[in-house]
């Protein structure tokens, strides 16, 4: 009996820790033109896809070749309309390195008015390992620092 007990609490204990992870996994959000920004993820490939925001009929993928020295970081960002929001043109979106260096995407928004909450992934060709350290759209940044490893 104590060691069901013991092992239901390091159960517990592990969920948790899990949960936390989880929680500080995504970004805290930030607001651009009346939609709820935070970012959920960061990976790094060779092959991605180039679809623009949010997904539609562009089926269009990035590819680095072999012994090139850039590499994708993809950056997975979920947004929220606010009773703000505005039907309109937004920018695209850029990621900044820890060296200041500022990097664009070949994807952009399409239209979003029909959407309350939408998910899409950004990719950015950048030196392979290079540090990322934001994610900008406009006048909202949200620090991927320790996303992006």
């Amino acid at each position: 009996m104590a060691r069901s007990r013991v092992t239901a609490a390091g159960l517990s204990l592990s969920m948790l820790v899990l949960a936390g992870a989880a929680a500080l996994a995504q970004s805290a959000p930030a607001i651009y033109k009346g939609l709820e920004v935070s970012v959920s993820g960061v990976s790094r490939a060779t092959n991605v896809s180039l679809t623009d925001c949010p997904p539609g009929a562009n089926i269009v993928r990035g590819v680095i070749r072999p012994g090139d020295v850039n590499e994708f970081v993809s950056v997975t960002v979920d947004f929220k309309a606010t009773p703000a929001f505005t039907p309109g043109p937004l920018a695209k979106p850029t990621l900044t390195g820890a060296d200041g260096k500022v990097y664009n995407t070949a994807q952009s928004f399409a239209e979003v008015a029909g959407q309350a909450m939408f998910q899409c992934t950004f990719s950015f060709r950048v030196p392979k390992g290079a540090a990322v350290k934001t994610f900008s759209l406009e006048t909202a940044a949200i620090d991927v620092s320790a996303m992006g490893k």
